[in-house]
């Protein structure tokens, strides 16, 4: 087997919220060209969630609530910060129109697998663009038990199809049209968390069955002194009686050879799930179903971007190492009408053989 060309990258992240919650994500991909129109992309990834401990003083009402509702297994010592590990591999082989991946991820109460196919055709001359995937996940979960948690394992499955047509329109203007629909079963709530119902505290409970269906539009056009805009919108509603608009831009511009800068920001909305109340009356919910989720609430969002490329190959670097190597920073900031904000820093070095 000849290797053609090969890549390795390396991309190290780091995000914090409002509620001191950190995570640490240390990534690695790998690619190479087999040959034969073939070739091979490894991606893993090693990431580390701190959730930070209790602070109130034991045994006081603030103490309990924070407990009860936390959404983390409770094991151990909760006046104690927490530490979740994740490990992930995702593997990718493309040949010609055709591609398959498989992914893998664990930790100590979670196993998440998924396989995945995907095929698309250029017609009209390489102006047009169609792409037909779908896919397949399967997940066990395992809750950690104690005196807090006492859920039963489960499990969780994933079905999924999308289709996506790019058009050119002009040399300088792309549009990309898309429909995507997930059919998932099983475990849908989170098993550690409680809600606050009836005058007391009981697990959080989401329905089994949920059809997700969504609709996206993107546009990119070239602009004058090297830069580019990018639009989206996407709409998405799903049977949990949820419906969300999101509306994205995004501006590139080159500084100088080798250097780049981009800026973005992203609105979105939705309305609440069918069963989701601030409060509940009845330890019974809605229908059966409570939730704790704010994601499952009246939500507005807001994200603003920055971000810096610097490809050193491209600037003409003379020490033979730094010639093969980019640099890239971005930062970005997210709030929501839920009282909850996060920052988010991304390094990535970026190594070419």
């Amino acid at each position: 087997m000849m290797l053609d060309e090969q890549t390795v990258q390396s991309l190290l992240q780091y995000f914090t919220d409002s509620d001191k919650v950190a995570v640490r994500s240390a990534i690695g991909e790998y690619s190479v060209v087999l040959g034969g129109n073939a070739s091979l992309n490894l991606h893993w990834n090693n990431e580390r969630v701190t959730i930070p401990a209790v602070e109130a003083q034991p045994g006081t009402p603030e103490a309990v609530d924070a407990i009860t509702t936390a959404s983390r297994p409770i094991s151990g010592n909760a006046f104690q910060d927490f530490v979740k590990v994740r490990n992930e591999f995702q593997g990718t082989i493309q040949r010609g129109p055709a591609q398959v991946e498989y992914y893998h991820s664990s930790e100590s109460d979670y196993v998440g697998q998924q396989v995945a196919a995907n095929w698309n055709r250029d017609l009209f001359d390489d102006q047009l663009n169609l792409s037909l995937g779908a896919s397949y996940g399967w997940d066990a979960i395992e809750p950690v038990l104690d005196d807090d948690t006492n859920a039963p394992a489960d499990s969780k499955n994933t079905l999924h199809w999308n289709a996506v047509a790019t058009r050119v329109l002009t040399p300088s203007t792309m549009v990309r049209v898309g429909v995507e629909l997930n059919v998932v079963n099983g475990l849908q709530h989170n098993p550690y968390r409680n809600v606050y119902a009836g005058g007391t505290h009981v697990p959080e409970r989401h329905p089994e069955h949920r059809q997700r269906r969504d609709a996206f539009l993107k546009l990119n056009q070239y602009l004058s002194q090297r830069s580019s805009l990018k639009f989206n919108y996407r709409f998405y509603n799903d049977d949990w009686g949820i419906d969300s608009h999101e509306l994205g831009t995004s501006l590139s511009q080159y500084v100088t050879r080798g250097i780049s800068a981009s800026w973005q920001y992203r609105w979105y909305s939705q309305t609440r799930a069918d069963f989701f109340r601030d409060e509940y009356v009845s330890v019974t919910g809605i229908d059966g179903y409570l939730s704790g989720d704010y994601r499952m609430a009246a939500l507005r969002s807001h994200l603003f971007g920055v971000g810096l490329d610097v490809d050193l190959t491209a600037l003409e670097v003379g020490t033979p190492v730094l010639r093969h190597m980019a640099v890239q920073w971005n930062y970005e900031r997210y709030f929501n009408s839920n009282n909850y904000s996060a920052n988010f820093h991304t390094a990535q070095l970026v190594y070419r053989f």
